[in-house]
């Protein structure tokens, strides 16, 4: 259930944390403790930085936790986020299946995704890296919505997300399988996590780790994927050390392998294809943390971590000419004897020998050469963050805990066009962003029922010319044991760099499409104001929360991108420039209600309303000009029930709905389109045997019930690829077990 968060995140772990059941009674006691105290045990950190009670905290804060994931089958983040009230995941592509989170109706780089408040996840990582994340060892999910900059810096306009690890407190093994289909394409998943934790709860260990086989999917008998082909695996670790008393040091590192491909002919060599977009992704991270309790009043905290990314790219493809590879002479460049070079006409074999080598033209148009649409990329990215808490106790009409900090990051991105022999052809991205930012933040606590946090920040990057500073103020005011209201201004900004979807090269009709920034693309600032309640009836026991909150967000300078052309610089391929719009403008409103009437079960219903627009007409499709931003709803909407009980079993069910959206396509005509509604409808059922020291968990379940899908994906070697809207996945069954030892 949203904001049923289980766990307190204190700044230094202490030694009387309650340890998990040992067996189903321990459960069961557990669980009513849990359900009786619920209110004291909800805690969030990203707010504010501080460790805070979610009811406390100024600035709305929503939550989910492990057990929620699991009752969903959520084995990964992209999936997690899902279950939120106001969060969409968009597929992007209909070759690989690259996908962004929306949050307040905007983008993927609007929000800041943080794994224990570390960015970790940045630039070339979070173009897949969303479905790579596995959540068996996150505790918790926390979300904040509206612009974040001043705590988190650039790139945090529309949000922060926040991923919590799981810490221990006694030893434990788990693992879990999965098994699904994906409209007949089957999909496994195998999972991991087993922690060791020191008598004295001072030294703890968990190591974690994933794997996942997804066949291809073909949707509409074409013969061209719709859902990629997937293979990966993850393994990774948290240590907690509290070598001295008021010390604790954190230690993570996690390494991913992923290689997954997409279009046709999936069994032959990528350059063969009609359309192919295939990559192979080595990616690590790793942190340390080092928090110190100097006294009573001060602590701080530093952080030092890093981000390293390689990935081996195939985007392209021969299009509408077919290859025969038994006619390939690579050595002599002729493709059925005929040699590369000529003015040809498409359906020739001097066709296909222009199109397999990159030379002369196909019907007039140049041609890149499907051996030559290979590509490399690498990123390193360096962080360092510090943050300092002071409480200064009450010295001025309350108490005042002014926390400061100075954070530096450094990304670096090489991103090269490959021949099939790893000859470099060209280099399409090499950028360095460098941020070093100051912040300075005031939690004022004036009296239980009153609140406020006002804090700043100063930015410098080096894609600036000028500092950027970033203001933020918000209040709490709790009028009764009923009524907790809210209202805060935020701001954001974000810097011209290279961003996640740059290093995604979309694909229109085997044609890659590479995206560069305008060279005067200046930084785009975000400006947000909120104000909400909470509702909590007395006459229903508490048990019943009501949230209402209403945004409204200016953006200056707002970016969009121009429509795909030819581009004279590299034959064969077309681009689009990241350039300034006017601004835009972002209305919106959510309501949430949470009912758990008993400690077995729990309801929540959502409605989040979004009006994202340019400020002017932008082109959406070449030719065709519109406010609306691309892929977008208005309306969206969820419904989740869920029954836990350690004694009976587990069920959840979930309601998602999508309203209708604008979506831009190039191919076969340029269009604007109106897509239909979504509602997509879950359904799952858990059963929890103790056998011996061990519970297992079978569970089975149906996502997207009645199948809504969308109904008019492309066709074809010609297909626009970035036509993809609407719910990720058609109906899939799945099965799987947890063994907890």
């Amino acid at each position: 259930m949203l904001a049923n968060a289980i766990g307190v995140c204190p700044a230094i772990a202490q030694e009387d944390e309650p340890s998990a059941p040992a067996s189903k009674e321990d459960a069961t006691d557990s669980y009513d403790a849990e359900f009786e105290e619920l209110d004291e045990v909800i805690m969030t950190v990203t707010a504010t930085r501080i460790p805070r009670s979610i009811q406390d905290v100024a600035i709305k804060t929503e939550v989910m936790t492990n057990e929620d994931f699991f009752v969903a089958n959520a084995n990964n983040v992209g999936q997690a986020l899902e279950l939120f009230n106001g969060i969409r995941m968009e597929n992007n592509c209909q070759n690989c299946g690259t996908a962004e989170i929306q949050l307040l109706g905007l983008p993927g780089n609007y929000n800041e995704l943080l794994i224990d408040g570390q960015q970790l996840f940045t630039g070339l990582a979070s173009v897949y890296g969303i479905d790579q994340i596995p959540t068996i060892f996150v505790d918790r999910i926390e979300v904040v919505k509206g612009g974040g900059s001043a705590l988190y810096g650039p790139g945090a306009v529309a949000g922060v997300i926040n991923l919590i690890p799981r810490e221990p407190f006694q030893d434990e093994l788990k693992l879990s399988y999965d098994y699904m289909s994906i409209k007949g394409s089957p999909s496994q998943n195998l999972e991991f996590l087993g922690s060791l934790v020191s008598p004295s709860l001072t030294e703890k260990v968990s190591a974690y780790g994933s794997g996942t086989l997804q066949a291809s999917a073909d949707l509409n008998n074409d013969n061209y994927t719709d859902l990629s082909q997937l293979e990966d695996g993850v393994a990774g670790f948290y240590a907690w050390s509290n070598p001295f008393e008021n010390t604790q040091l954190r230690v993570n590192y996690q390494y991913l392998y992923e290689d997954r491909r997409g279009g046709n002919l999936l069994d032959s060599p990528a350059w063969q294809a009609n359309i192919a977009e295939g990559l192979r992704t080595n990616y690590q991270w790793g942190g340390l943390q080092w928090i110190q309790k100097v006294n009573d009043e001060f602590d701080f905290e530093i952080d030092g971590s890093f981000v390293y990314l390689d990935r081996f790219s195939f985007y392209g493809g021969s299009g509408t000419e077919n290859i025969d590879p038994s006619l390939v002479d690579l050595s002599a460049g002729t493709y059925n004897g005929v040699a590369a070079g000529s003015a040809a006409t498409g359906g020739t074999d001097a066709a296909v020998a222009n199109t397999i080598f990159g030379q002369g033209t196909v019907d007039g148009d140049a041609v890149a050469g499907t051996l030559n649409q290979y590509g490399n990329s690498d990123e390193t990215a360096f962080f360092l963050d510090s943050q300092f808490n002071y409480d200064l106790g009450d010295i001025f009409m309350g108490q005042h805990i002014i926390t400061w900090g100075v954070q530096y990051e450094s990304d670096e991105i090489q991103d090269y066009n490959n021949n099939f022999q790893g000859q470099r052809l060209s280099t399409l991205h090499d950028s360095r962003f460098e941020n070093v930012g100051g912040y300075l933040q005031d939690l004022w606590i004036v009296d239980p029922s009153l609140e406020f946090t006002l804090g700043f920040r100063v930015d410098k990057a080096n894609t600036l010319s000028d500092v950027v500073v970033s203001p933020r103020a918000a209040v709490r005011y709790t009028a009764s044991e009923e009524w907790t209201l809210r209202g805060s201004f935020s701001t954001g900004f974000l810097a011209p760099q290279v961003f996640d979807e740059d290093l995604h090269v979309d694909n229109l009709g085997g044609t890659p499409v590479d995206t560069f920034n305008d060279p005067n693309l200046k930084e785009e600032r975000s400006y947000s104001f909120s104000v909400g309640f909470d509702y909590s009836p007395h006459a229903l026991d508490h048990k019943v929360v009501t949230s209402v909150q209403l945004f409204y967000t200016i953006l200056q300078d707002s970016f969009d991108l121009t429509t795909p052309q030819a581009n004279p610089n590299r034959p064969g391929r077309d681009f689009v420039t990241r350039f300034n719009t006017s601004g835009s403008t972002v209305i919106g409103a959510e309501w949430t209600t949470n009912w758990q009437p008993t400690r077995d079960f729990s309801l929540e219903a959502g409605l989040a309303y979004v009006q994202a627009r340019f400020d002017d007409d932008q082109e959406l499709a070449t030719g065709i000009f519109s406010r609306h931003y691309n892929k977008v709803p208005d309306l969206s909407g969820v419904i989740q029930a869920n029954y836990e009980n350690p004694e009976t079993f587990n069920a959840f069910a979930a309601l998602l709905w999508t309203g209708s959206m604008k979506v831009a396509r190039e191919a076969p005509t340029p269009a604007v389109i109106n897509s239909q509604n979504f509602v997509v409808v879950n359904i799952g059922l858990s059963k929890s045997f103790e056998v011996g020291q061990s519970v297992i968990t079978p569970k089975v379940g149906i996502q997207n019930l009645f199948d809504s899908f969308q109904d008019d994906l492309q066709s074809g070697p010609d297909r626009d690829s970035d036509f993809v809207y609407g719910p990720r996945l058609p109906r899939t069954y799945y099965a799987g077990c947890e063994i907890a030892f």
